[in-house]
């Protein structure tokens, strides 16, 4: 009998001990009465177990352990005073603790200012983080013109006569560049020529940049970078804000924003954007407008909801764009055939639904689930000349994540699933010099995917593993992997390492839209496939003193190849445009260098210098990409004054030489300047601020450099040789303008 009273002692307590306690729970710092903050960096561990964890950024922290009860838990920080807790039971424990500081004052005032821009250093990514206060160094009337301080992302005119303009990063198009807002990905097929446009700079709060492939949480799209945008939240929107802008172009706008805070739990935010050019212009003298006249209206509407365990946001946008562009006194409304005029129309309607909904846990403090969606229809007719393309959207996308701890903080999974439908109607025809062509690209792609992506989180180490499969309707199983490394050489240095695959399906009409305003014929080849790529690259970073002031230096390096790419090949032939699937090599090799310091108080210098060798087989030899400048500097002066009311800033870029595409002119000899000549832009803004009133001065492309004759055969625009497409500068030179801001902060509830 007793010896069967020992052996079951035994396998209790052998059972006791093998099963796992689960202790997890947030810890905070006292602030005052009132107020705590999220403690980072607190151990917590069982005294005899001796098993812990260390707090997060958000104060979590959570860990399993076979510890023999009862026992003591123990949290600490360094300057604060410790506590315990006794675990006497094997029940999952989720403690909120507040760690108390060693020495209290009865006030404590920290100021400090966050930097305009930064890469941000807890993110395993290359990161570039642009704030309000960035943007708001020019004029920044929409998305496209929001980069003019920044060296990574170059943005250029696509042609001579729509007034649209195209992004570039890495020196790759900027449809591999996946565009997204708020963890929402946007701008596809029908957005990709004009829909840069079509976001406000006002209602920006900050824009994230991302070199290299990025994670698999945001899709399988990106190929160069990813660029992420966050809108202005109801719950921290100004009550009331204006902004009005005026240009010697002819061009004014209004934008205002505002929000209010319904209750403790509910908010809301409304936006209006109104433009218009009604000047016309033509400072070179060869008929054309140098810039489009017409109108733009965009509406926004946004909802947040917060609780404890639940958050939840949802709003609506609606765009309209009209534009007409060519010839001067050109009129889309009139009698064309009358008019016997060159025009460009250009009216696009857009409508978009967005949402996010996020679900807590009461009993697992790391777990949670988020839901986004995104549905949109859009119409973009245009008219370049007698061509003309009549499209329409209609897009929905979802995509469900569930994320969690692998034991403890230091290790996170996400995964989930995705959804995208996108139905794609339009007809293009070619009312060319010596035939009529109309094409009919229409598709409805379904794609359904799933992903997971691990992290792990080391004193000095992040690594993060995604991989994705989506299957395509038409194109079949795709998978993509990525990779993140980032390493903390020192306290002040790291470098960070990434790979990954991207796809997309291409669109030739919308991708090359601005080869519309060329008459030559387009050659597509059939059976286009999706293209693919893969992406390398490493960055290394610096953090030091310069002047006794902190500094921060930045090399990185990044190559893309293709597998498969849509290639607009010019060079086969001056007597039209080929389009299809890469026959060759197509990569890109990209090295950028940046500094930033203050060589005295509130006078903060940025300069970088930027290689790119992007070549593609055309015209069956490896030649550069057209239109893409093999180096670039930069640099930007900005100067607050001591009572921070005034605000200087001035920036020059010079953009090296770039492949021009070889023109037959009407005469039968060919363009004999095929490598542009190296250019500088500069440009600059005084702005002084009142208490809620805010006025600018400024000016773009202030050395007034521009093309003289951006056109070929201006004079006749119907004829085979017409070609407005070798824009890579201004065409209206130097542009001086005036605004002013004016805003009532928020006030909470």
């Amino acid at each position: 009998m007793k010896n069967s009273l020992i052996l079951i002692v035994i396998l209790f307590s052998g059972f006791s001990f093998g099963q796992k306690l689960s202790i997890q729970g947030t810890i905070n710092s006292y602030i005052d009465g009132k107020t705590t903050e999220p403690l980072f960096g607190a151990e917590v561990f069982m005294k005899n177990a001796r098993e812990g964890a260390i707090s997060d950024e958000e104060g979590k922290f959570s860990f399993k352990t076979e510890a023999i009860l009862p026992d003591t838990l123990i949290i600490r920080a360094s300057g604060y005073y410790s506590d315990t807790a006794i675990i006497s039971d094997r029940e999952s424990v989720n403690f909120k603790i507040t760690l108390y500081p060693e020495f209290v004052t009865d006030e404590i005032r920290i100021i400090a200012k966050r930097d305009n821009s930064s890469i941000m250093r807890l993110d395993p990514r290359n990161v570039e983080n642009l704030t309000q206060g960035e943007l708001r160094k020019a004029a920044c009337c929409n998305l496209s013109e929001s980069f003019e301080t920044n060296a990574t992302v170059d943005v250029s005119l696509a042609d001579g006569v729509s007034g649209s303009k195209r992004i570039q990063m890495m020196g790759l198009n900027g449809r591999y560049t996946q565009l997204q807002f708020e963890n929402i990905p946007f701008m596809h097929n029908l957005d990709q020529a004009f829909g840069l446009a079509s976001v406000p700079g006002t209602w920006i709060s900050s824009i994230q940049i991302t070199k290299g492939a990025g994670t698999v949480t945001n899709g399988y799209e990106s190929m160069a970078g990813l660029i992420n945008l966050e809108y202005m939240k109801p719950d921290n929107v100004e009550r009331l804000f204006v902004n009005g802008y005026g240009s010697i172009q002819g061009r004014a706008e209004l934008n205002l924003h505002g929000g209010k805070q319904i209750n403790d739990k509910l908010s809301t935010a409304w936006f209006v954007h109104g433009a218009s050019v009604k000047a016309e212009n033509d400072r070179n003298k060869d008929g054309f407008r140098d810039i489009p006249l017409g109108d733009n209206l965009i509406l926004m509407n946004r909802w947040k909801y917060s609780s404890e365990l639940f958050r939840g946001q949802i709003g609506v946008k609606a765009s309209h764009t009209d534009q007409q562009g060519g010839q001067i006194g050109y009129d889309r409304y009139s009698n064309q055939s009358a008019q016997n005029l060159y025009g460009v129309g250009i009216r696009n309607t857009n409508v978009e639904l967005f949402g996010k909904t996020g679900f807590l846990f009461k009993e697992d403090l790391f777990s949670s689930i988020g839901v986004v969606y995104y549905m949109k229809y859009n119409k973009l007719n245009t008219v370049f000349g007698n061509r003309t393309l009549d499209a329409s959207e209609k897009r929905g996308y979802v995509n469900a994540m569930h994320e969690t701890i692998l034991g403890n903080t230091n290790h996170k999974l996400k995964s989930g699933l995705s959804f995208v439908y996108d139905d794609l109607v339009q007809t293009m025809e070619d009312n060319l010099p010596n035939d009529t062509i109309q094409r009919d690209f229409n598709r409805t792609e379904v794609v359904p995917g799933i992903f997971s992506e691990y992290t792990y989180t080391g004193s000095r180490s992040i690594v993060v593993l995604g991989a994705r499969a989506d299957y395509h309707n038409l194109y079949d199983w795709q998978f993509t992997p990525r990779a993140n490394y980032k390493y903390d050489l020192t306290e002040h240095m790291d470098i960070r390492l990434t790979a990954g695959r991207g796809f997309r399906v291409s669109n030739y009409v919308t991708d090359n839209l601005s080869l519309m305003a060329t008459n030559l014929p387009w050659y597509v080849d059939n059976d286009i496939q999706p293209e693919v790529s893969w992406n390398f690259g490493g960055s290394w970073l610096w953090d030091f003193k310069l002047f006794g002031r902190d500094a921060t230096w930045t090399a990185d390096f990044y190559h893309t190849f293709f597998e498969n790419q849509l290639v607009v090949d010019r060079d086969e032939s001056s007597e039209y445009i080929r389009m299809g699937n890469l026959d060759g090599s197509s990569f890109s090799n990209v090295f950028q260098t940046d500094i930033k310091f203050q060589p005295i108080k509130r006078f903060e210098i940025k300069a970088a210098y930027k290689f790119l060798d992007v070549r593609a087989t055309t015209g069956g030899n490896l030649e550069s990409v057209l239109m893409v400048p093999t180096h670039r500097g930069f640099v930007n002066f900005a100067y607050e004054s001591r009572n921070l009311r005034w605000n200087y800033d001035l920036t020059l870029s010079v953009f090296g030489a770039q492949r021009l595409a070889k023109v037959m002119r009407p005469d039968g000899t060919f363009t004999e300047d095929n490598v542009s000549k190296p250019f500088p832009m500069l440009s600059g803004q005084i702005s002084h601020k009142f208490k809620h009133f805010e006025v600018y001065l400024g000016g773009e492309n202030l050395l007034d450099y521009r093309l003289e004759n951006p056109i070929i055969d201006a004079e006749n625009p119907f004829g085979e040789r017409f070609d407005a497409t070798r824009v890579y500068a201004s065409i209206f030179g130097v542009n001086v303008y005036a605004g002013f801001r004016y805003a009532l902060e928020y006030k909470k509830k």
